[in-house]
């Protein structure tokens, strides 16, 4: 059973490989999102990206690179700033300030078309905020997510999206 920890840089997860662009000291595998990484189609039972995805070039390249490497049913989680997070900004490595609807793409078949066919299955899908006036924000969200992202999300930012998906 392999899992890989892509784009790790040196955070070890135990029972996971390492996988990251940057030469690492620890012996981590060496490989790039953004490029095929040298690893057999349907060698993962697992994937984690732990704030990953917002540094790539192409998620939908990227997306179809994790697929190639997943096992039919494999996971892959995904961690990443929500785009109200002042995370999400600071960092000027950043490409993508993603919505807790960015992975709909890969689960439903109204944009499968684009991918050439419907990539994974959507597990979970949590958005997380802090304390304070945040909790008023927790409350719109669970009322209703679309308007929580259309009309409050500034006014109530999150702060981190996790989406589970299973390859199909």
């Amino acid at each position: 059973m392999m899992k890989l920890n892509i784009g790790s840089g040196e955070k070890k997860l135990p029972g996971f490989i390492n996988v990251d662009k940057y030469p690492s000291q620890k012996g981590y595998l060496k490989g790039d999102l953004d490029k095929k990484i040298n690893l057999a189609s349907g060698c993962a039972d697992e994937i984690m990206l732990d704030n990953v995805i917002e540094h790539v070039d192409s998620i939908p390249n990227t997306m179809k690179e994790i697929r190639r490497l997943l096992k039919k049913n494999g996971v892959v989680h995904i961690y990443t700033p929500h785009f109200t997070s002042h995370s999400s900004w600071r960092d000027p490595t950043h490409k993508h300030h993603l919505s807790y609807f960015s992975f709909d793409m890969f689960t439903n078949d109204r944009n499968a078309h684009y991918l050439g066919g419907k990539l994974f299955a959507l597990e979970k899908k949590k958005l997380s905020f802090g304390g304070g006036l945040s909790m008023l924000g927790r409350l719109i969200f669970k009322i209703s997510p679309e308007a929580y992202e259309r009309k409050f999300c500034f006014i109530f930012p999150a702060s981190t999206l996790y989406v589970k998906l299973r390859a199909i």
